[in-house]
């Protein structure tokens, strides 16, 4: 094992959106700063801004996403102003926010 002190990890985010027959799951790739245990002691996850501000802490990047940009699927580039956009989707926030928590509890990848 290689120890590395500022640690990232890439995981698998679903997203269940709505549709015209109930839900439809859809997936990128996150990639997330894994954080230690002291920075994980003092954070708060418990309203809206404070799982907005943590998201946008850990949150560092994505592969697989895409914008339609006049009836064309156009990549959507990681910047903090489109990951900020990304989080304003509550559908979103509560797949980022599983993959993350997920990961960090050591859960089982695909399930």
């Amino acid at each position: 094992m290689k120890f590395v002190k500022n640690r990232t990890f890439r995981t698998k985010v679903s997203v269940e959106l709505p549709s015209e027959d109930g839900f439809e799951v859809q997936s990128f790739i996150g990639v997330f700063k894994a954080l230690s245990q002291d920075e994980l002691e003092g954070r708060r996850v418990g309203t809206n801004d404070e799982m907005k501000a943590f998201y946008a802490d850990v949150l560092i990047g994505w592969d697989g996403l895409t914008d339609d940009l006049d009836g064309k699927d156009e990549p959507f580039l990681f910047t903090p102003e489109n990951r900020d956009a990304l989080l304003q989707d509550v559908f979103v926030m509560r797949g980022v926010h599983n993959a993350y928590i997920g990961s960090l509890a050591g859960a089982k990848r695909g399930n």
